[in-house]
């Protein structure tokens, strides 16, 4: 069962991008010996992409490998989080991501997601073909926010328009996003560790939240940075 479990976790994964050209692909998957690839196109392709899609498979098939898809329309935002759940289900994996093909925009979401999401995986690399050789490039990582301020923009971007202060506090607290022992008075408690692990951080260290306003009361809305940062993660 563990070297079941190893060599599940072990294995080398491609993301791709669907191209005009096939070499440089089967080149790639030679040097690096694939067990699985993900394969991201559009829902309509160019013929020519479709040429090289059909000789992606045939490759596949002739060496037993299998293919998921991920669909994407020239969403960047969305390409990353699709990325996100990929580096996740992939996890212990060594995930190989090729920049070579594809749209500008899925180039910079393979970027992005090396950076943001290689703690998921058990090695990362980003690589590009340039006259039939393999290159390696340099990764680096990109420190994420906390997980309680990631929580917290999730729950604005499921209001209409923001929220009180008062609102946050219940929902971080009810939900045990944030805890506090024992204490004479909580309610002052829990608004002090609200500011102090969420709102000042994501405010001015992160720009994703705006506070109008003072106390309870204030009104908490998402910046347009915030916004961004929520669609990856819901």
């Amino acid at each position: 069962m563990l070297q079941m479990l190893q060599n599940i976790q072990n294995q080398r994964i491609h993301i791709i991008n669907l191209g005009f050209e096939s070499d440089w692909i089967t080149k790639s998957f030679d040097k690096t010996r694939p067990d699985k690839i993900y394969l991201v196109r559009k829902n309509k392709e160019d013929a020519r992409a479709e040429l090289t899609e059909k000789i992606i498979q045939k490759y596949a098939s002739k060496k037993g490998l299998e293919i998921e898809y991920i669909i994407n329309e020239i969403d960047i935002n969305l390409l990353v989080k699709q990325l996100k759940e990929v580096f996740e289900k992939e996890k212990g994996n060594n995930v190989y991501l090729a920049i070579s093909a594809g749209p500008r925009y899925n180039t910079s979401a393979f970027i992005i997601s090396s950076m943001l999401f290689g703690k998921y995986a058990r090695e990362v690399f980003l690589y590009s073909l340039e006259d039939g050789g393999y290159i390696e490039l340099p990764r680096f990582e990109v420190k994420l926010p906390k997980p309680e301020i990631i929580a917290s923009i999730k729950f604005l971007a499921d209001q209409k328009d923001g929220c009180v202060k008062k609102e946050l506090r219940d929902y971080v607290f009810n939900n045990n996003i944030l805890k506090i022992g024992k204490c004479k008075d909580k309610e002052h408690t829990q608004y002090v560790k609200l500011n102090r692990a969420i709102l000042d951080s994501a405010e001015k260290d992160w720009k994703l939240i705006q506070i109008d306003g003072n106390r309870k009361g204030s009104k908490i809305t998402l910046t347009e940075e915030g916004k961004k940062w929520a669609r990856i993660f819901q």
